[in-house]
Formats: C-alpha cells, sequence, structure tokens
C-alpha cells in the first residue's frame, strides 16, 4: 500500500485515530481550569480545595503510567487506549451529579486511569509499531495533537459555560469523547501492523507500506520490543529519561 500514487498506508489511519484520542484526552484534560470559578460559586468550595483534585490526577497519572505500558504490552494496547477514552469520557458524564468535595475527588482519581491509558506511552507503542521511518513526523502528530485539543477545547468549553452552564460544558467534553473519538479510535487504530498482513513503513522514500524485505538490520533493531533490562541499559533511555525530567 503506498502513500502516494496508490492506496494510501493504513499507518496512516492508525495515526488519525491516535490524534483524535489524543486531542480530545489533552482537551478535557486541560479544560479543567475553566470550571474553577462557576464551581467555587456554586458550592462555596475554595479553588485550592479544587486545585487539589486536579493535582491528584496529574499526580496518580503519573505513577499510573508504568502499569500502563505494562498492560499494553501483556494484552491489547489498542483496548488500553480505548478503555481510557471509556473511563476519561463517562467521568466527565458524572462529575457534574457531585454533591461534595470527597466525590469529586474520588471521581478525578478515577480519572487520572483514564488520561494514562488514553496519553502518552501506548499511542507512542501504537504508531512506533506501524512506522519505522517517519516516525519523528508521525509521534509528532499525536504529541502536538495534545496540545491542540487543549487549544481548541478549551475555549469551547469555556463557550459552554457562557451560553449554558457548567455542567452542559462538562457533557459536551464527555460526549464529544464518547460519540466522536471513541468510535473513531475502535475503527482507525490497530495494534500492529501484521494484523492486517503488513509490515511497518521502513523506506525512507514513503513507498510500498509494507515494504516487505526491505528493513534493514538497524531498522530491525530499531523497531523491535525490547526487554525491559535491555531498554535501561541504552544511552536512548537515559537521554529520554533527563528529557523528561527536565
Amino acid at each position: 500500500m503506498r502513500l502516494f500514487g496508490g492506496k494510501i498506508f493504513y499507518g496512516w489511519f492508525v495515526v488519525a485515530g491516535c490524534v483524535l484520542v489524543s486531542f480530545g484526552v489533552a482537551g478535557g484534560q486541560f479544560s479543567f481550569g475553566v470550571f474553577l470559578k462557576p464551581m467555587t460559586e456554586e458550592f462555596g468550595w475554595s479553588r485550592a480545595s479544587l486545585s487539589l483534585a486536579f493535582a491528584v490526577t496529574f499526580m496518580l497519572s503519573g505513577l499510573l503510567r508504568p502499569l500502563a505500558g505494562y498492560l499494553a504490552d501483556r494484552y491489547s494496547p489498542k483496548t488500553a487506549i480505548l478503555s481510557g477514552v471509556t473511563v476519561m469520557g463517562t467521568i466527565l458524564l458524572l462529575i457534574p451529579f457531585i454533591g461534595n468535595l470527597a466525590q469529586l475527588y474520588a471521581l478525578f482519581a478515577v480519572m487520572s486511569i483514564g488520561i494514562t491509558l488514553g496519553t502518552g506511552p501506548i499511542l507512542t507503542k501504537v504508531v512506533s509499531g506501524w512506522f519505522y521511518t517517519r516516525r519523528g513526523l508521525t509521534l509528532g502528530l499525536v504529541s502536538g495533537a495534545g496540545s491542540f485539543g487543549a487549544m481548541i477545547l478549551v475555549p469551547a468549553a469555556s463557550l459552554f459555560l457562557v451560553l449554558f452552564d457548567w455542567r452542559e460544558a462538562y457533557w459536551f467534553l464527555a460526549l464529544l469523547l464518547l460519540l466522536l473519538v471513541l468510535p473513531a479510535g475502535f475503527l482507525l487504530i490497530r495494534n500492529r501492523p501484521q494484523d492486517l498482513g503488513l509490515e511497518p513503513m521502513a523506506r525512507s522514500d514513503g513507498g510500498p507500506g509494507g515494504g516487505r524485505g526491505a528493513v534493514t538490520g538497524s531498522e530491525k533493531l530499531l523497531g523491535r520490543d525490547a526487554t525491559f533490562r535491555e531498554a535501561v541499559r541504552t544511552p536512548l533511555f537515559a537521554r529520554l529519561t533527563l528529557g523528561y525530567f527536565v
């Protein structure tokens, strides 16, 4: 399958599905600040109390990432991703029904699971499995979609706040995830090209998506899964880890 002059390599549809997931999940995640004022005014809670819920979500999401990576390796990355979208969409549907801070904290703690599964490492794993070349471009698209989601969905949620109420704004985000992002991810995302009888895009000219027999020895090394011990011993792992901490 070809990107130009013929059929489109299916990996690009996988990228599109991952882009939508990153767009929706990150947009919903970073819209929290929009709801601070109306929720504090309605419930009489302090901004610090509400902000703590968001901080707990970030902390739990970070702590759960190694577990999410393990589950993606052990089971199905696609299932993990779609589970994350489902969890986050469901929690956004339920938030308007809260009556106290304990309920809010509990819902945000559960939402951290959805954020962990619907962003970051699992999307990276799926896209990387489809592309040996153009991997930087594809991963950049998925990563940038998160920032784009925040840029679009935060103002959209604000518009719903102005026109309706903070509850309707949460329901808007929830329905976007459950009725648009989730079906699109289900239809487009595939775990591996081998599931469709294909091979990862491996030719620098972006030619045959299958690239059968065209993968060099170094590309095979870069493309294969590494064990945990192998990964932590590589200079690339150290540089990536240092980059995230910085």
